[in-house]
């Protein structure tokens, strides 16, 4: 079995590599060639945590995602979400690497919101705002600028002060782009063309007015139904609604479900997923629209993307045998 670190993963797999593999993934989902259970939770209540497990099969990727959420371990020097991938061989059942399953989940997640960037944002973006700052940010906000080039200015927030003054230090000036730390998630997003919120919020981070017309919003953090980032009358009242997984967003989301049970969603289009426009749907039909892409992540995802790192290790003859 072939094992790899976060860093041999990074050697061979670039953001634009993992763009690509989301595009596979999320045609191979939305036209019916993948088998992919809603991803089974348990609660550990006694540590406020939770262990997810996300087996999928897409075409010939088969494997299993194990990650934890644990919002403690930050105090304890370690990630709030840790994980591990196992790619099998789908040909006959084996285990045939071990990688790094959390650097996969940012690389893979961040990819996917780039990628709905790139086919859903207007033309021309010049400022971005990312929201939330955590281990999930320095992905997103790579795949922002590979999505969207002509960027110039992002703003960050975070509600940790500290964290967000030395994110936007240690990254202004990364590609050309200022990155300024603002001090409101309504001051981030005010004017901002391309909007990233990744947040565990139970509560909409920014006002729905604070978004300007033809912004497109990347929702990534409400994996769950008690948890909220976005206003619902953006959610009701955005030009396109484009999910990574009708399922598991419809499912999961409080993002969708609490607009949908106080009856906010009635005659929208609700369940339009982002294969449904790579295999040719409408996207974005005016500049001023605001489109919104929902997130909660997917095995398909996973093992579309993992099965594309393994195959690049094995050709350039990296990671650790066990």
């Amino acid at each position: 079995m072939l094992y790899l670190t976060k860093e041999d993963m990074c050697k061979v797999f670039s953001m634009r590599d993992a763009f690509e593999a989301l595009h596979d993934a999320f045609t191979l989902y939305s036209s019916g060639k993948s088998t992919v259970p809603l991803r089974s939770m348990i609660d550990v209540p006694h540590h406020r945590g939770q262990a997810i497990f996300m087996p999928a099969l897409a075409g010939d990727a088969l494997g299993i995602k194990i990650v934890s959420t644990y919002p403690d371990n930050p105090v304890r020097g370690k990630p709030v979400t840790p994980a591990c991938m196992l790619v099998m061989d789908a040909s006959t059942g084996e285990a045939c690497c071990l990688m790094d399953g959390t650097y996969l989940t940012q690389l893979r997640t961040a990819a996917g919101a780039g990628l709905a960037t790139e086919v859903l944002a207007a033309p021309g973006a010049r400022v971005g705002a990312l929201i939330g700052l955590g281990g999930q940010a320095p992905c997103q906000f790579d795949a922002m600028l590979e999505a969207a080039p002509t960027l110039r200015e992002v703003r960050v927030f975070d509600i940790d002060e500290n964290l967000r003054a030395a994110f936007a230090a240690q990254r202004d000036g990364a590609g050309g782009v200022r990155v300024v730390a603002a001090q409101s998630a309504d001051e981030a997003v005010r004017g901002a063309n391309i909007v990233t919120t990744v947040t565990t919020s139970r509560k909409p981070v920014f006002s729905a007015d604070s978004i300007q017309k033809g912004c497109h919003v990347n929702a990534i953090g409400s994996y769950t139904p008690e948890m909220q980032e976005l206003p619902p009358e953006l959610v009701a009242g955005c030009d396109l609604l484009v999910l990574d997984t009708a399922d598991g967003v419809l499912h999961e989301s409080g993002d969708i479900l609490k607009p949908l049970e106080a009856g906010l969603l009635e005659g929208k289009k609700i369940d339009t997923e982002m294969g449904h426009i790579l295999l040719g749907g409408h996207g974005r039909l005016k500049d001023d629209d605001v489109t919104l892409y929902k997130s909660t992540g997917s095995g398909v995802m996973d093992v579309v993307t993992a099965a594309a790192i393994f195959r690049r290790a094995q050709q350039m003859g990296v990671g650790k045998h066990l």
